[in-house]
């Protein structure tokens, strides 16, 4: 994909107006955060002028800590990790149809305490333009709170991100992209955290079979296997050996989604309204 050259001079731009008066990125190992941290680190005068911060959370699938602290290290970038709870939060532990925002706000919070401790003046994250075109209620949250997304300010999408991405010779240009663990479990019910190692490792022993996209949703005993379509046929071969590996995990019911994977599958059970009631925005797309 070819990206308009007027594009990139408007993001790049952006990110050097936010260096003059330094800011601290929310920074998970992504694709769209990676993108502005290299964007950061070509273009800021001092080492500091950037500082990243990632929240460590009981949500975090594993690997992402220790992706997000290589990156860091090979752009040169201060990281710093803030390991936080946040099933303290009755919202977020409920798994209210809301809980994506009231996580961010959450979370975001220690963005801004780290922001005014090091008398930056921005706090900025990877928030795209797609973003804004699905059920997404933390950047709600974002708004709220005046997080600065550069990516959506220059009108970069999700292809045009990996597409720059690759061209700035970024190694996660070609990442899928990694949710909470929340997302794994149905709206309005108490979410089980004892389950999250069983989805971290089932998750990772799928991905063993060269699928890209994998997600293990949980719903009390059963279990619902979301892969793309494309890879059936890498799952059917291995099919006893994936249940005896669920069932070892604690797995009851193994099933297979055959609408096959796609991103926010939870948000299917949303009304329409209380979508648009959580992102207004929402109604331009409708």
């Amino acid at each position: 994909m070819d990206i308009d050259k007027e594009k990139k001079e408007k993001l790049d731009n952006i990110v050097k107006d936010l260096l003059k008066e330094k800011f601290v990125l929310a920074f998970s190992g992504g694709v769209d955060s990676s993108l502005i941290l290299k964007l950061a680190s070509m273009y800021r005068k001092e080492r500091n002028d950037v500082v990243a911060i990632m929240y460590n959370t009981n949500t975090t699938p594993d690997g992402d800590l220790e992706n997000a602290q290589s990156l860091a290290r090979d752009m040169d970038v201060e990281l710093k990790v803030v390991d936080i709870d946040v099933f303290d939060n009755e919202y977020i532990k409920n798994n209210t149809i809301d809980r994506c925002y009231h996580c961010k706000s959450f979370l975001f919070e220690q963005a801004f305490k780290l922001k005014d401790e090091l008398g930056y003046k921005y706090v900025v994250d990877g928030s795209n333009l797609d973003d804004k075109k699905v059920f997404r209620p933390g950047v709600r949250a974002l708004n709220d709170k005046g997080v600065v997304s550069p990516l959506e300010m220059a009108g970069f999408s999700k292809d045009m991100v990996r597409a720059y991405a690759k061209e700035l010779n970024l190694s996660v240009y070609k990442r899928p992209s990694a949710p909470c663990l929340a997302t794994r479990f149905p709206y309005n019910h108490l979410i089980d955290t004892d389950k999250f190692e069983a989805i971290n490792k089932a998750e990772t022993f799928l991905k063993t079979f060269d699928l890209k996209n994998v997600r293990v949703r949980v719903y009390g005993d059963n279990t619902r296997i979301e892969v793309d379509r494309d890879d059936f046929d890498k799952i059917f071969p291995h099919i006893d050996e994936i249940v005896k590996k669920l069932k070892g995990l604690g797995f009851t019911y193994i099933n297979l989604d055959l609408e096959g994977y796609r991103s926010g599958s939870m948000d299917e059970v949303v009304d329409e309204e209380e979508k648009i009631k959580l992102n207004p925005w929402l109604a331009n797309e409708r």
